[in-house]
């Protein structure tokens, strides 16, 4: 069994959500963004496997992942440890682009990694972004007790760390569809953080850490 979460946080988002999906409307805003709830969905779940997607996930894939077809809860549903709903090219390099799109990338995600106590690989053999991937849901805990919510208590309470997660990440500047009025109502700030997409890079490199597999459709 797939369990298949959605977060949206309009009403109007939610028509764009797979007619399969469990909506999770997120009211709330932190410098984390989704992965408060990820957090929450996951370890309260039962299901054999889980995914928690955001809205958009059907604007951004269309309704095909490569070749093989349409999303749905059967074609989700087979043997893997990870499946992602992205792929790249092979010559895609994540971390080295991270730093090309935001201001001290390279930085914050390498010092997070070192106060966790773990090694950042060089680079992402498989690029997963906005945590558009399912996982067994013993695999998914993993990450999220081992590494989210360690890295994110450690956000909050070490100050050298909090500093360069809530700094601004140009994320405005990249993307016209940014939601700056959100970001600035619920968080006083004139651009998205960096928090969110360094945790968002981080699933695929815990993954390639500990050796799971990462699959496709």
């Amino acid at each position: 069994m797939v369990e298949f979460h959605q977060i949206y946080y309009k009403e109007e988002q939610k028509q764009k959500l797979y007619p399969f999906a469990k909506p999770y409307f997120n009211e709330d805003l932190t410098i984390y963004f989704e992965n408060v709830p990820i957090v929450k969905l996951v370890t309260e779940s039962k299901a054999d496997k889980i995914g928690v997607f955001s809205w958009k996930l059907s604007e951004k894939i269309g309704n095909r992942v490569g070749l093989r077809g349409p999303v749905t809860l059967e074609a989700l549903d087979f043997d893997y440890e990870v499946l992602s709903l992205t792929k790249n090219s092979s010559r895609h390099t994540m971390l080295a682009m991270g730093n090309q799109w935001h201001p001290s990338f390279s930085k914050t995600i390498t010092l997070l990694w070192e106060k966790l106590g773990y090694k950042i690989p060089n680079e992402a053999k498989n690029p997963i972004y906005q945590n558009s991937f399912c996982a067994k849901r013993e695999v998914y805990l993993d990450y999220v007790t081992n590494f989210l919510i360690p890295a994110m208590d450690l956000t909050e309470r070490d100050e050298e760390m909090k500093s360069l997660m809530i700094q601004p990440s140009g994320y405005a500047r990249l993307n016209r569809h940014a939601d700056i009025k959100r970001v600035k109502a619920k968080l006083g700030m004139d651009d998205y953080p960096l928090s969110p997409f360094i945790l968002e890079r981080s699933p695929c490199l815990f993954f390639q850490m500990k050796g799971y597999k990462i699959s496709y459709l």
